[in-house]
C-alpha cells in the first residue's frame, strides 16, 4: 500500500501531527512519499503510483497536480473540488450559509469604496477572497483604514466584526469524530500552539454535520468565534494541522489507513444515525 502526500513545503518535527501520522502509517506497512513543488511531474504521461493521494496544501501547484491525478483516475482523500471550494472564501461561505451553517453577516466586492456605507453600522473584517492571496485579515474601522487596504484587482470578503473575547476556537472533523480546541493568539509558546480541548456541544456537532454534507468531505477544520448569539464559522481548512486533538496523529493515521482499504465515503448525520 502506498500513499502520496502533495505538499507545498516539507513538514517534520515533534509537534507536527501530520509527520507523526505518517510515522504511524509507515509502522503499519504503508509506503509514504511526499511530492513537493520541486518534484518534476510529467503531466502528459501521468502514472498513478499510489493507492491514495492527500492534498496537504491548497496552493495552485498542489491543486493543479491533484486535478491532473484525479483526471487520470487517482483517489484523493480530500477531493480537488473540496479544496478548490475551501480556498475560495466567497464560495465556501456561500455554500456553508446555504446549508444552515451560521456565519457572520458577509458581503463581497471587487471595489473597496463600495463598503463605505457598511462602516456606518460599525467595523468590518476584510479578507482576501482567496486563501493564500497577498493580504491577510484586516479590521477596517473607517475610510482611512479602507484607503490603506486598497489593492486593485483583488476580490474581497467582508464580514461584520463580531464582539467576542474568545476569537480562536477550532473544530476538527476526522471521519465521524469531532474535536474542539481553543488557542491563544498570537501563539507565543508551543503550549499556545497546542491549545486546550473544549467540550463539543450539540450545536458544534450540528455545524460540523451540516458542513460535512455541504462540502462533501469528513476531514476538515473550522475556525469559530463564539458570540452571544452562538458560534459562527469564519474560515474552513480542507486539511488543517489538527494540533491539540487528543491522540490526533493516531486518529488521523487510523482514518487514512481505513481509507486505503475502503472506498471513499462521507459520513453524514443521516449515515451516522443509521443502524
Amino acid at each position: 500500500m502506498r500513499i502520496v502526500i502533495l505538499s507545498s513545503q516539507p513538514f517534520s518535527g515533534a509537534s507536527s501531527v501530520t509527520a507523526q501520522c505518517l510515522e504511524h502509517l509507515e509502522q503499519w506497512g504503508v509506503t509514504v512519499d511526499v511530492v513537493l513543488p520541486g518534484t518534476l511531474v510529467n503531466i502528459t504521461d501521468l502514472a498513478l503510483t499510489a493507492d491514495l493521494y492527500l492534498l496537504k496544501s491548497p496552493n495552485d501547484h498542489v491543486v493543479g497536480v491533484a486535478t491532473a491525478l484525479e483526471a487520470a483516475g487517482a483517489r484523493c482523500v480530500n477531493p480537488v473540488s473540496v479544496v478548490r471550494t475551501c480556498r475560495d472564501r466567497i464560495a465556501v461561505t456561500g455554500v456553508l450559509a446555504a446549508a444552515g451553517v451560521p456565519v457572520p453577516p458577509t458581503w463581497t466586492t471587487a471595489e473597496l469604496p463600495g463598503i463605505v456605507d457598511l462602516l456606518d453600522q460599525g467595523p468590518v473584517m476584510l479578507k482576501s477572497g482567496r486563501v493564500g492571496a497577498s493580504m491577510g485579515h484586516r479590521t477596517i474601522w473607517d475610510e482611512e483604514d479602507l484607503a490603506s487596504a486598497h489593492q486593485p484587482g483583488q476580490q474581497w470578503l467582508v464580514q461584520r466584526l463580531q464582539h467576542t473575547e474568545d476569537r480562536d476556537r477550532k473544530l476538527y472533523r476526522i471521519g465521524d469524530q469531532v474535536f474542539g480546541v481553543k488557542r491563544r493568539w498570537p501563539a507565543a509558546t508551543e503550549a499556545d500552539k497546542q491549545g486546550e480541548p473544549f467540550t463539543v456541544s450539540a450545536e458544534h456537532r450540528r455545524i460540523c454535520d451540516a458542513a460535512a454534507e455541504a462540502l462533501g468531505t469528513d476531514l476538515f477544520g473550522l475556525d469559530l468565534i463564539e458570540t452571544a448569539e452562538g458560534p459562527l464559522v469564519v474560515d474552513v481548512h480542507p486539511f488543517p494541522g489538527f494540533k491539540g486533538v487528543p491522540n490526533g496523529a493516531l486518529r488521523l493515521a487510523d482514518y487514512l489507513f481505513a481509507r486505503l482499504h475502503d472506498e471513499p465515503h462521507v459520513a453524514t448525520a443521516h449515515q451516522e444515525s443509521a443502524p
